[in-house]
Parts: C-alpha cells; structure tokens; sequence
C-alpha cells in the first residue's frame, strides 16, 4: 500500500475500525496471558465483551466504558482489540497504566519497529506472538503479549534499506 494512502486511512475523520472479536478467539487468547490470582485486568475497548466476559473468575476484571485515553487508573494486565486508528496514542496510554504486562489483537500490520520500540523502551518486551485468521477481518491478526522487564522474543531495527 502507498504512504500516501495508509496516511489518508490513518488520518480519516470518520475510522472504520469496530470489529468485534469472536468469543471463542478471545477466550482461547486469555488463556495465553499469565494471569494470576488476584491481577486486576483492564478490557480497555469492551465492544461486546469478547474479552471481558471471559476473563477468569479468579481475577478482578474493569472495563472502560468511556474513553480510555482518559483513564487514571492502574491495572496488572490490560487485555483487548484496540482500535486501529488510535494505536500510537493507546500503547503510549497502555504503557502509563500497565503494571505488569499488556496482550492486544492486532492486524499483522500494525506491528511495527517503531512500535517495538515505544513499548521496549518503557520496559515491556513482547514475549509471546499468537497468529490466528478471523473471517471478514483484513490479513491476519496476531494477538501479542508484552510483559514487563522481559526481553522480546523477536529482534528488529529501524533502518530503511535499499
């Protein structure tokens, strides 16, 4: 895709991107992440509560059900599918309230050094990559976990080679 058009679909007035998990897919995501006993976990972007309807009964679950840019609260683990078009802003907000770790399904697409390197340099390393495929949704998605003060499981760089 040219710049020129990632930019114009970045920069819309209107974003076109609600799509809704599967409950299966979310449930088989949580069971990735290293919940524990008593870890306060965030759905930041609950939709229809893929994610947090499943969340396990041994932990204590919130959701935002406002704007989540705009939350001041802590939380162990931040769980979701975060809108596209906001992503820079949510990682750098996820990242202040974050104390333990994040997990996000995210296009495949989306992953980018740049991004890599935000959450690195906060601490967090992404330790772990899921790929699954979800009908009607564009490429496929990876949901990734990123814990605090681990190393990244993948390497990368930010050079533009020719």
């Amino acid at each position: 895709m040219k710049s020129g058009l990632t930019h114009q679909i970045k920069h819309r007035q209107y974003a076109n991107d609600e799509f809704m998990t599967p409950p299966e897919l979310a449930k088989k995501l949580i069971t990735l992440v290293p919940l524990r006993k008593g870890n306060t976990v965030l759905d930041p972007c609950p939709g229809k509560g893929a994610f947090y309807n499943n969340f396990p009964p041994e932990v204590f679950k919130s959701r935002i059900l406002g704007d989540f840019l705009e939350c001041q609260t802590d939380f162990d683990w931040i769980i979701g599918n975060p809108p596209y078009s906001k992503l820079d802003n949510w990682f750098v907000k996820t990242i202040e309230l974050s104390t333990w770790g994040f997990a996000y399904l995210l296009g495949s697409i989306n992953i980018t050094p740049r991004r890599l390197e935000i959450v690195n340099e906060a601490g967090f390393g992404l330790t772990h990559i899921h790929l699954c495929k979800v009908f009607h949704w564009f490429g496929i998605s990876a949901f990734c976990i990123w814990e605090k003060d681990k190393p990244n499981i993948i390497g990368y760089d930010r050079n533009i080679w020719r």
